[in-house]
């Protein structure tokens, strides 16, 4: 029979080595940099600059979106 004491210490042991289980989320915001980063010299070169303005409006809309998502998921 194990005492209090060392069901604690073993409990605590057990919980040290436990893999951590934390979700990461896929990298959205990072993706979308990446396809901002590349459609600026093609939106350039065939919308100018008011397509421009307008892709960039997207994306931060895109990013914004994403962010309060993830910020109500985590919310208890």
């Amino acid at each position: 029979m194990l005492s209090d004491r060392d069901r604690r210490i073993i409990a605590d042991l057990e919980r040290q080595f436990e893999p951590a289980t934390q979700d990461v989320p896929f990298p959205t915001v990072t993706v979308l940099c990446v396809l901002l980063f590349l459609t600026v010299p093609l939106v350039m070169l065939l919308f100018s600059w008011p397509g421009l303005l307008i892709a960039v409006d997207v994306f931060a809309v895109a990013v914004a979106y994403v962010l309060i998502r993830r910020h109500r998921s985590r919310r208890p």
